[in-house]
């Protein structure tokens, strides 16, 4: 088994603000989200310098992200893994393949056959009309949470498996993330206009969804796709003593651009921030960060892994899913 080094990089210019080296604080995950948002919402910005060592294992004989993951001896590390072992949008579990219903694959399907329909006539357009999650619960899919507060909390307030922040943390950190996604694409509104996942948006964030979307897609059909050094698609594997998937985070428009245009596989940057080598392991569920704090028992995160795993989208969104399969035909 071989590997190469991928030089030293970094992930953002400089930083608007930073610690001094050797003047680091210790903080929670939970903390250190909250004071970004609060920070942003002040018009300010905090970023790492420090420098990351990545191995590539793309090319390694690796058949197992388990296997990749000893290789890299505690190292992040690239894998390269076919788009049929993942799954997109957390809790919403959308497979890649495009007849699955997963809303930016039929949307670019659309796209390529007719790239001047009207934005309200878009499957986009659709699916955030017929998927909106009533609450966390519903959208996590629990019936009856141990976590009662889920019922009531709106689904932005769904902890991942993975996280140890409060769910109302967990939305104002969502919120932060959306409103830097639409600032990049160059809209400032100042306020929340919805997220990618799922309805109700405004059609503001309609219009950048959709923009961003078809735009990217032109792009990689042109020039293809290169990503850029620190500029990866990014997920965690999932994994239990047969099988595995990848759960994608950052990258979810790049990865259904790739699928659209029949990639048959991808590279990932694991996160190993988010689980030790970036896996998450079935047989560890009691260990999760959200079932330590209190917001799942074990029962509910092995569920919730194993539907999420097995690409299977909650029973909110079967509005949306009899749309593709029947509506739409």
């Amino acid at each position: 088994m071989s590997w190469k080094l991928i030089d030293h990089f970094r992930k953002a210019p400089p930083p608007l603000a930073a610690f001094p080296p050797g003047d680091e604080i210790m903080l929670t995950g939970s903390a250190k989200d909250l004071i970004k948002s609060s920070l942003y919402s002040a018009g300010i910005e905090i970023r790492k310098t420090k420098e990351t060592i990545v191995f590539d294992l793309t090319k390694a004989d690796c058949p197992h992200p388990i296997e990749a993951a000893y290789a890299a001896r505690g190292n992040p590390f690239l894998i390269t893994a076919p788009l049929s072992k993942m799954v997109t949008f957390n809790y919403s579990a959308f497979s890649l393949d495009p007849e699955d219903g997963h809303p930016f694959l039929a949307t670019l399907n659309e796209y390529k056959n007719d790239k001047n329909i009207p934005l309200e006539l878009s499957p986009l357009y659709r699916y955030y009309e017929l998927y909106q999650p009533k609450s966390a619960s519903d959208l996590m899919d629990i019936d009856n949470p141990s976590y009662t507060d889920f019922n009531a909390l709106p689904a932005l307030a769904a902890t991942p498996l993975w996280a140890s922040r409060r769910p109302e943390d967990q939305i104002s950190y969502l919120k932060y993330i959306y409103r830097k996604e639409d600032e990049a694409q160059g809209i400032r509104t100042g306020k929340f206009i919805g997220g990618s996942e799922y309805g109700p948006i405004e059609i503001k964030k309609l219009a950048i969804e959709y923009g961003r979307l078809t735009t990217l897609y032109d792009s990689i059909k042109q020039h293809g796709y290169t990503p850029e050094r620190g500029d990866w698609i990014t997920g965690t594997v999932w994994a239990d003593e047969n099988d595995w998937t990848i759960a994608i985070s950052t990258g979810q428009h790049r990865i259904a651009c790739l699928a659209a245009l029949g990639y048959e596989s991808a590279t990932v940057y694991l996160q190993e921030k988010k689980a030790p080598g970036g896996i998450l392991l079935r047989s560890c569920a009691r260990h999760f960060p959200s079932v330590v704090r209190g917001f799942h028992t074990e029962e509910e995160a092995t569920s919730i892994f194993d539907r999420i795993s097995r690409k299977r989208p909650p029973k909110a969104a079967s509005e949306w899913l009899s749309y593709c399969h029947h509506d739409r035909r």
